[in-house]
């Protein structure tokens, strides 16, 4: 990939946006090396010559886009915070802030979570592997079960708010003109609810 990694930052950003576009679009079996290429105004020689084929051009839109997403969580607040549901909804604002600022990436993790294809079953399965990982081990922390009323209930309720976090993320990636500051706002009145009904008094604020 040395030759992408030579044209200038705007080219690639072109490139990328094109790949990402079409692979949303169509999934990966149906969209085309030649859609990319007319999309991006290169030759279909040139994708070639930038990534080696279709499925390489894939995991490496795959690897960029998890960098972006993952990069938003060290920015704001996310590390002063040390309850795990505040945690939880500043990780959960950032992904979104982080989506509508890069709608073709949105575009494209909407249709990679649902891509069937076999030609890139592993990678797809590496790239949600590590994308989860990365977000587990990023909120969730030990000292938290001490505020349960039940501390056993920690880590069911932990994957919980997982759930819920990725159902608002998925709206983000899949709905156009999504009023992100109206979503976040309805996340909140839950994150409040489960904090009321699960931490101990002296918890909650």
């Amino acid at each position: 990939m040395e030759k992408f990694f030579a044209l200038d930052k705007e080219k690639q950003a072109t490139i990328i946006n094109a790949a990402l576009q079409c692979f949303a679009k169509f999934g990966y079996n149906k969209a085309s090396v030649n859609d990319i290429a007319v999309a991006a105004d290169i030759s279909k020689a040139s994708v070639f010559q930038y990534f080696g084929n279709k499925k390489k051009l894939y995991a490496y839109l795959l690897e960029y886009s998890e960098k972006i997403i993952t990069e938003s969580f060290h920015h704001g607040e996310f590390g002063e915070k040390s309850d795990l549901f505040d945690r939880v909804l500043t990780s959960s604002i950032m992904e979104a802030e982080s989506l509508k600022k890069h709608p073709y990436i949105s575009q494209f993790i909407a249709s990679a979570w649902t891509e069937k294809s076999v030609d890139v079953k592993d990678t797809l399965q590496d790239f949600m592997s590590e994308t989860s990982k990365y977000r587990n081990d990023l909120v969730l922390r030990k000292d938290d079960i001490s505020k349960f009323k039940n501390p056993n209930d920690a880590e069911t309720v932990f994957q919980i708010l997982m759930l819920m976090a990725e159902g608002y993320a998925a709206r983000c990636r899949n709905e156009e003109n999504m009023a992100y500051d109206t979503l976040i706002k309805e996340f909140q009145k839950m994150i409040e609810a489960m904090r009321r009904n699960f931490y101990k008094e002296e918890y909650i604020l």
